[in-house]
């Protein structure tokens, strides 16, 4: 019973820090980690706010944008909207899916019945570590979207030209990144669950660092 309670301490956990691959770092580095992010973010936003008006300008002066130019003078529209939602949708469909439907192989040139249980275990921790660095890149853009979203409209309230230009727009946009990182968070703590009931979480699951 006591080996039992263990594995479920350890394989039934959902630790952030693992999902979002700092399992093995320390605490400090965990919150230098969070903070370098949330100030990347507001940093990017401010870049993005300082981007738009150049565009902007210099398309009042006559010059042809490229299509990068383009993407920063009109900020956010409905074009830049709909692909966070969808990819929220899809990921929510597939996360009810990984729940409710059996434990499927991994993906690979070979068939998954020719694969021995270590090299199917295998297969699943590398899909994990992929699911993973998927996590990471959503969460990242989610920030960086939430921290233009947050110096635009601190701009727009301090009347800063240009500033609240499409900010309804921006807001869901931003929203859509936010639902599909959360949808991926989802997909991913379900795919974990999985891995624990097949014992293929060993290796992965780390002590909590200091």
């Amino acid at each position: 019973m006591r080996d039992s309670g263990q594995a479920r301490g350890s394989g039934g956990r959902r630790p952030i820090a693992e999902l979002f691959l700092l399992g093995r770092a320390s605490r400090r580095a965990r919150a230098a980690a969070a903070m370098l992010a949330v100030a990347t973010a507001i940093l990017w936003g401010c870049l993005a706010l300082a981007l738009h008006e150049h565009e902007l300008w210099l398309r009042a002066g006559g010059t042809t944008l490229n299509p990068i130019g383009r993407f920063f003078a009109d900020a956010a529209s409905p074009l830049t909207v709909w692909p966070g939602w969808l990819a929220a949708a899809v990921f929510c469909l597939s996360a009810l899916r990984l729940r409710q439907g059996p434990i499927e192989p991994p993906t690979g040139r070979r068939e998954a019945a020719r694969l021995s249980a270590a090299e199917l275990r295998g297969g699943l921790r590398r899909e994990y570590l992929c699911a993973r660095l998927a996590l990471v890149i959503a969460t990242l853009l989610a920030l960086l979207d939430l921290g233009r979203l947050l110096v635009s409209g601190i701009a727009g309230l301090r009347s800063v030209d240009h500033a609240a230009m499409g900010l309804g727009w921006m807001a869901a946009e931003a929203a859509g990144i936010v639902a599909a990182a959360l949808a991926l968070l989802l997909w991913v703590i379900s795919f974990r669950d999985q891995l624990g009931r097949l014992g293929a979480l060993q290796g992965v699951v780390t002590p909590p660092g200091r």
